[in-house]
């Protein structure tokens, strides 16, 4: 969406107003810069009730690609394995058939 340059932008131009780097106890220019990102959110189209299912997906689409790279990972490392000369001869077990009991 471009959010975050807008975002920083917003700060940027709170910033260079008071003339010095905005700080979280300076309430009265933090509600400057709130009202900064009130404006980009409406221009966005984005309401503030809106804003926590938005964190929520974004963080679900996040663990999803974490998941995705793991798995890759993972796959690469059996696959580096199964080329390793002494494991060539042993027979890939059948998932399926392994009960994690027997391990416990």
């Amino acid at each position: 969406m471009g959010a975050e340059a807008m975002m920083m932008e917003a700060l940027e131009k709170v910033e260079k107003e008071i003339k010095k780097p905005l700080l979280r106890s300076d309430k009265k220019n933090m509600g400057l810069l709130l009202a900064e990102f009130e404006k980009i959110n409406k221009k966005l189209g984005i309401r503030k009730e809106d804003l926590p299912k938005i964190e929520e997906e974004l963080e679900l689409e996040i663990a999803k690609s974490e998941l995705t790279e793991l798995k890759k990972e993972c796959v690469e490392a059996m696959e580096v394995q199964l080329k390793r000369e002494e494991f060539k001869d042993e027979e890939m077990p059948d998932v399926k058939k392994l009960d994690i009991r027997n391990f416990l």
